[in-house]
């Protein structure tokens, strides 16, 4: 059995959304109950409570608080055991060296959401289509809300638990399912071998020089963006106006999310199906998008502009494409490559005869001073982790050069540590 995740998105009416908050606020009120029980404890008797004797306290809680009876034992444990995991990360940081700051009280406005973690309590009932009903509770006090959304998993599918959030005013609700491999296996239409550069000004080049446009969500909406936020610059902060605008801004950046999202899912499943290997570099986004600031005595240089790039590098959601096609490719027994960018230098490496030669970003073609090979920067990228994708298919987890013997000229060819996604069928490669 797998596990998938799917959204569904919540359309309760006034009454019901003022319910949802109500639930809300408790969990919230648990959860910082439950820390300061834990900080008192600590700094009165240096005793440190447990999970467990946090959890056996809440029969007391729901005697002495009827309300909470309706949240269902389960979500409050969950609710606990948030607090004991974000206690569990901040000590496993310190043992590690690291400076993570200690667990926070939470505002109810701010708190994201509750979890039911098994079957009980709740039930979602599809009406074929997109439309869903969620229903939470039982008897007369149950909570009936409107939801719409699909999977592709079929009845198959069975709901293991699940996350109501609120975003942007807003109710979501994430579903985990329990899918057997079947249901999750994609069927492949093509068997082609394709490298794949990701970028800005192309957002996929591929290495026989198709390539796929950057839509540029972001850059798009800086304009609406930028006024929404001049207009609450302009007014007083805490205003009625002033979170107005701010809910306006929050809900543009969510549509923009949406769609960056909605697009990467689109093209990395079309990659997945038409591929029996699919070779591209690994990529860093947090790393490619560092300030270029500086420090103290050693100020950056060019830093808006390095500013803009970093932007652009973000929106194009080079960080949620990999992962994508990381589950996309075992589903579909696509043979996923990676080649590791330091050790390979793609963008550097000619593919005609496998020297480096350097380059900057601005220069977008590839020309080489050694074999004289002219091709478009991005193409060659791509055909550089193709021919190392073909060279390892053999021993997965290093890379070769292209050339069995090099030249007489030509220096020990770098190997390259390689990730690969495990194959599912046996006519993936």
């Amino acid at each position: 059995m797998q596990r998938r995740k799917v959204t569904l998105k919540l359309y309760p009416n006034a009454a019901q959304a003022a319910r949802l908050e109500a639930w809300t606020r408790l969990h919230c009120e648990l959860y910082n109950a439950a820390l300061e029980e834990r900080i008192d404890a600590w700094h009165k008797a240096r005793k440190s409570i447990s999970y467990y004797e946090q959890q056996n306290a809440l029969p007391q809680i729901k005697a002495a608080r009827p309300e909470f009876v309706e949240l269902g034992s389960h979500a409050l444990q969950q609710t606990l055991r948030r607090l004991d995991l974000a206690f569990q990360s901040f000590f496993r940081r310190v043992k590690a060296g690291q400076t993570p700051g200690f667990p926070r009280f939470k505002a109810a406005k701010r708190f994201s959401g509750f979890t039911y973690p098994d079957p009980a309590g709740w039930k979602l009932m599809q009406h074929g289509g997109r439309g869903a009903t969620l229903r939470i509770g039982s008897g007369d006090t149950a909570l009936s809300v409107r939801a719409r959304g699909l999977h592709r998993f079929g009845d198959q599918a069975k709901p293991n638990d699940i996350t109501l959030t609120r975003r942007n005013d807003q109710w979501f609700v994430s579903v985990t399912l329990r899918v057997p491999e079947s249901a999750c296996a994609r069927q492949r239409a093509a068997d082609m071998r394709r490298g794949v550069d990701f970028g800005i000004n192309d957002w996929a080049t591929f290495d026989d020089g198709r390539t796929i446009d950057n839509p540029r969500w972001l850059r798009e909406e800086l304009p609406r963006l930028a006024a929404l936020q001049r207009q609450r610059g302009r007014k007083k902060k805490g205003s009625l106006r002033f979170k107005r605008l701010g809910r306006r801004i929050a809900r543009l950046h969510d549509r923009i999310g949406n769609l960056r999202r909605d697009f990467v899912h689109r093209e990395t499943t079309k990659l997945v199906r038409q591929c029996a290997v699919l070779a591209t570099e690994q990529l860093a986004p947090k790393t490619m998008s560092r300030s270029a600031r500086g420090k103290g005595e050693a100020p950056g240089r060019r830093v808006r502009q390095k500013a803009g790039l970093n932007r652009e590098i973000l929106s194009a959601g080079f960080g949620m494409a990999h992962p994508m096609l990381a589950y996309k490719a075992e589903e579909a027994g696509t043979r996923l490559h990676l080649s590791h960018t330091r050790q390979i230098k793609p963008s550097q490496r000619c593919s005609a005869c496998w020297e480096l030669a350097p380059k900057t970003l601005a220069q977008r073609m590839h020309v080489c001073p050694h074999c004289g090979h002219v091709m478009q920067r991005d193409q060659n990228s791509a055909l550089v982790v193709l021919i190392d994708a073909h060279n390892t298919q053999d021993t997965p987890g290093t890379g070769v050069a292209a050339r069995p013997k090099p030249r007489p000229r030509q220096r020990g060819k770098s190997k390259s540590v390689t990730r690969e996604t495990p194959t599912t069928t046996a006519q993936a490669v």
